[in-house]
C-alpha cells in the first residue's frame, strides 16, 4: 500500500497570492464601500501586528532587535523591503520606508492622493503599539499605489 501523504512536520501558516488579497479587498469594498473596507483591513491588521510583536519580543532583547527581526521576517514573506529610519526609541516615533509593498502590488484601482496600504498601516500600528507599550499612530505619507516611488509611514 502506497503512503500518499508521508508524515512530516507541517509548518504553521499558509500564504495566498496577491490576486487573492486583491479579490478579498474588492469583496470588502463591494459589501462595505471602499472606506468601510479600509477600516476593516486597518482594524483587523492591528491585532495581527500586536500578536507578531509579542512573539518577536520573546526572542529579542531590545526594541532595535525587534524592528530588525520584523524587517527580516516581512522581507522573507514577500511583504516588501522594510527600512526603519530616525527611530526615537524613548518616545516611540520614527519613519518606515517600504519598497515593493505587497499591498500596492495587489492594488487594482489607484486613485490620486489615495494611499492604499490600510492593512500594512494597521499591522504596523499594532506592532509598534505593542513594542513601545503605548498607542502609536501611523500615517502613510507616501504610497506607491498612488504613484509615489515607495510607501513611507510616519509613526509616533
Amino acid at each position: 500500500m502506497m503512503n500518499v501523504c508521508p508524515k512530516r512536520r507541517a509548518k504553521k501558516g499558509f500564504s495566498f497570492g496577491l490576486e487573492t488579497f486583491s479579490e478579498m479587498k474588492s469583496a470588502l469594498e463591494l459589501i462595505f464601500s471602499p472606506s468601510g473596507a479600509s477600516v476593516i483591513l486597518y482594524t483587523s491588521a492591528i491585532k495581527c501586528g500586536t500578536h507578531l510583536c509579542r512573539r518577536i519580543k520573546k526572542g529579542t532583547k531590545t526594541k532595535e532587535e525587534a524592528l530588525s527581526r520584523l524587517s527580516e521576517l516581512k522581507n522573507e514573506e514577500n511583504w516588501g523591503k522594510l527600512f526603519f529610519q530616525d527611530v526615537d526609541f524613548e518616545n516611540g516615533s520614527g519613519r518606515l520606508v517600504i519598497i515593493d509593498s505587497f499591498e500596492t502590488s495587489a492594488h487594482k484601482n489607484p486613485g490620486p492622493n489615495q494611499p492604499c496600504c490600510h492593512f500594512f498601516r494597521g499591522f504596523l500600528a499594532g506592532f509598534l503599539s505593542e513594542l513601545f507599550e503605548k498607542t502609536i499612530e501611523v500615517t502613510e505619507e507616501k504610497c506607491a499605489g498612488k504613484g509615489d516611488k515607495h510607501c513611507e509611514f510616519v509613526f509616533g
